[in-house]
């Protein structure tokens, strides 16, 4: 997954219609909650004991899912906020 960056991109959004900016953020959201569920599960619920190189990638794995996550919500807001923006003028 990429790396949260404080610049602003102009995102594949702007060209979409709402609909379709809700599909890909379904599509954006989808693997990383998916991985957190199943990651955070292995931690929690499993019972076969996990070795420190697997707790290592396991927090790994989240932190990029949670990085992933943090650059949506900024782009989706970024989006409102464009949108918000352009309603007004």
């Amino acid at each position: 997954m990429s790396e949260h960056t404080a610049r602003r991109d102009v995102h594949a959004w702007d060209a979409l219609s709402p609909e379709q900016v809700l599909a890909a953020l379904v599509y954006e959201l989808y693997n990383p909650v998916s991985l957190l569920g199943d990651r955070l599960k292995r931690l929690t619920q499993d019972e076969d004991p996990l070795t420190e190189e697997e707790y290592d990638e396991i927090f790994e794995q989240m932190h990029s899912a949670v990085r992933q996550l943090s650059k949506t919500v900024v782009n989706l807001r970024r989006y409102t906020q464009d949108l918000e923006q352009k309603a007004r003028e």
